[in-house]
């Protein structure tokens, strides 16, 4: 994968530059202390990954902070050892573990790499999306976008145990019938579905 170079270094610099509401939003919703599902590259700086969060998070927190941009939201990417929006932070410290997820630029491969501090619940991760048709990787703890630097957003959890995955853009298109923003939520397909739900059954461990 190719690293992405920042604009801004956190969410500071990123706030006095973008207007919230216009360029980005945050949502968020609470419902209990056990597992927070989030993405801090939502709406279309990622694309893709926002519908995933809303399908599996009917009964589990929920937090997203999503590009609004027509176009050029990746200046809106903070890396996850810098992203410190309040909201988030506030979000993640209370509760016990997270589950984010995050996309990459891949455009050739179906495929999700799987990492985090949370090594059976990633292992099962993986296990799991491959039985169900998936292509799908572990990472190894010292890879560089396994997700388990003790600074990434999602170890600041009060165990300090997550799971990150990492779905290829083919992937994430695949389970739209049209990729276009203004389009995903209405036309998510079978795959889509098949895909959450193997991941929905990954969260009921954490109940």
């Amino acid at each position: 994968m190719t690293q992405i170079i920042d604009t801004y270094q956190n969410y500071e610099e990123l706030s006095a530059h973008e207007r919230e509401g216009i360029d980005y939003q945050i949502l968020h919703k609470r419902k209990g202390d056990q597992l927070l599902v989030l993405s801090p590259h939502g709406g279309g700086i990622e694309p893709g990954v926002s519908e995933l969060v809303h399908e599996l998070t009917s009964n589990y927190s929920m937090y997203l902070f999503e590009g609004l941009k027509v176009k050029g939201n990746q200046v809106l990417h903070i890396t996850s050892t810098r992203f410190d929006e309040p909201i988030c932070l506030s979000q993640v410290h209370t509760h016990h573990y997270t589950f984010a997820l995050h996309g990459y630029g891949e455009t050739d491969v179906y495929q999700t790499l799987v990492g985090g501090t949370d090594r059976v619940r990633a292992a099962e991760t993986v296990r799991q999306l491959t039985l169900n048709g998936f292509q799908a990787l572990l990472l190894s703890e010292s890879d560089r976008y396994s997700g388990t630097h003790p600074d990434n957003i999602n170890n600041q959890c009060l165990t300090g145990q997550s799971v990150q995955i990492e779905i290829s853009q083919a992937q994430r298109r695949a389970f739209f019938d049209d990729f276009r923003r203004r389009h995903r939520r209405d036309t998510q397909n079978d795959q889509f579905y098949r895909y959450t739900n193997v991941l929905k059954q990954i969260l009921t461990l954490y109940e």
